[in-house]
């Protein structure tokens, strides 16, 4: 069974739109999810993340897990050839803010007119499953390629 909890930092509701206006139809793009940062006195392990409202112009094609190795990427960045889609649980300490988060791989396949919006996050603390929406907003709009 799943609960409802707060263990992960952030809002429930929308934050700072990220966007990219030059977007093309068939290209990919991957888009940042919050960071993963535990307000609790307990570690947790993430183990799904998802986007919930998905325009019916984009089509979500995977998740993966990257590193934050020079910051945490906000927005959106293109797909590379060599991108690979990889997932696996991430394990974030008490009272810390992990150096991994969670991408959504994005295809356009139309001239996009809403956001994408709500994270949804499925973690684990002790011997219990929880899911945990964020706010996470991105736009994207075909545009001019740069």
């Amino acid at each position: 069974m799943r609960h409802r909890r707060r263990a992960l930092d952030g809002s429930s509701h929308g934050s700072n739109i990220a966007g990219f206006d030059h977007a093309q139809v068939g290209d990919e793009y991957w888009v940042a999810m919050p960071p993963l940062s535990n307000r609790t006195g307990k570690p947790l392990t993430v183990v799904d993340a998802k986007i919930v409202h998905v325009p019916s112009e984009l089509r979500v094609t995977g998740y993966r897990v990257d590193i934050a190795a020079d910051g945490y990427l906000i927005g959106t960045s293109p797909v590379a050839p060599t991108d690979d889609v990889r997932t696996g649980p991430v394990r974030v300490a008490a009272h810390d803010q992990s150096d991994q988060y969670y991408e959504a791989r994005v295809k356009v396949t139309g001239a996009v007119h809403g956001d994408l919006t709500d994270c949804r996050f499925t973690y684990r603390q002790g011997s219990t499953t929880h899911q945990q929406d964020l706010g996470c907003d991105t736009r994207i709009r075909l545009g001019k390629p740069v």
